[in-house]
């Protein structure tokens, strides 16, 4: 495909004026790209790799100022990630598609309503009296419990598990292995004459996911003590994530690989949760913030921003905190000198003979 052929797909793309027209066969990585492919510069931080990259074509933001080999167009776009999205499909094997149906070994219980165009995937089980809407897909060896509801075109992957009675709007896309509505850690503990007894606490609430959310592989969501779990709409969740009983998220959030979030802490619109970030539970974190990789949240975030470290604090803070040690050593070491040039002249003085 002709590049001019392409531009038209993204919208909103422009080239330099009387740029070559390159035949566009591939797609890759600024690094890895060969003669005929397509890249994107989405991180300022790989500038460098657009200088020397031997791809014929890259998409670069509107206001990108670096340079570019002689061999490659600059295709100013107003987000290259986006335009990139767009153009892949043009260049990659379609998505596998599957035709309404149950597979001959998939076990459907009673009282099950399947909307229009449904696909119930190799040895699936639909619990009694679940409902799934129209254009669900279920892959092989998915679990939907009892009473279950899922909305129109969910895509369950393989070896999904949806315990009873928790609910799915629509459009939500769950990757394999992952388990919505297992049992909170809920345990009390009391000390008798035989010695301590630790008694489970019944779990008897459920889990529910709004519109448009997406949960990467090996994910947990534990089921409400009692009430809701619920996952807020265009909420985006990676693999490895656990999320506690009565947790709630808002909106739009995103919680990246190997987050715990205890229970019953509530997260506002749009609340970023980088890798490895631990949040303690029955907290309050407002709108906006944004906790970086590796942090510990002990407390309520109530103001929006960046948060870091463990305990996690304001980033401005603690960078200061961060830079104070060698700003001690510093001053230790100047101390020092002074004490030096001081010494050095009360011994100038005492060697001179009195006037």
């Amino acid at each position: 495909m002709k590049l001019s052929a392409l531009l038209p797909i993204i919208g909103n793309a422009s080239v330099a004026e009387h740029a070559a027209d390159p035949d566009i066969t591939g797609i890759a990585s600024l690094h890895d790209a060969l003669p005929g492919d397509l890249s994107f510069l989405a991180n300022p931080k790989y500038t460098r790799q657009v200088e020397t990259t031997r791809a014929s074509a890259v998409f670069v933001p509107n206001d990108y100022a670096g340079a570019a080999p002689e061999t490659c167009v600059l295709v100013r776009v107003d987000s290259p990630d986006k335009a990139f999205a767009a153009a892949v499909p043009h260049f990659t094997l379609p998505p596998i598609q599957r035709k309404p149906g149950i597979h001959p070994t998939a076990v459907v219980g009673e009282n099950v309503t399947l909307g229009e165009g449904v696909y119930i995937g190799p040895y699936a089980v639909i619990g009694d009296g679940a409902t799934l809407g129209a254009r669900v897909i279920v892959e092989a060896h998915v679990v939907v419990g009892e009473e279950c509801v899922l909305g129109d075109d969910v895509h369950l992957y393989p070896m999904v598990s949806i315990r009873e009675r928790c609910r799915l709007g629509k459009r939500v896309t769950i990757h394999n292995g992952t388990v919505i509505g297992a049992d909170g850690y809920g345990y009390a503990t009391s000390v008798t004459p035989q010695g301590i007894r630790i008694e489970k606490i019944p779990q008897l609430g459920i889990v529910e996911i709004e519109d448009d959310v997406e949960i990467g592989a090996n994910t947990t969501i534990d089921r409400a003590r009692f009430g809701a779990t619920r996952i807020g709409h265009d909420t985006k969740i990676d693999n490895l994530v656990q999320i506690g009983h009565n947790v709630r998220t808002g909106p739009c959030c995103g919680i990246v690989s190997q987050v715990g979030i205890a229970g019953s802490t509530h997260l506002g619109t749009g609340v970023m949760l980088w890798g490895k970030v631990g949040v303690a539970g029955h907290l309050t974190i407002a709108d906006g913030v944004e906790v970086l990789a590796n942090a510990g949240v002990p407390g309520d975030l109530r103001t929006p921003g960046q948060y870091i470290g463990s305990p996690a604090v304001p980033k401005r803070e603690a960078l200061r905190i961060f830079h104070m040690p060698r700003a001690v050593e510093n001053l230790k070491e100047e101390v020092t000198k002074l004490k030096a040039q001081i010494k050095e002249l009360q011994d100038r003085l005492n060697k001179e003979p009195d006037a």
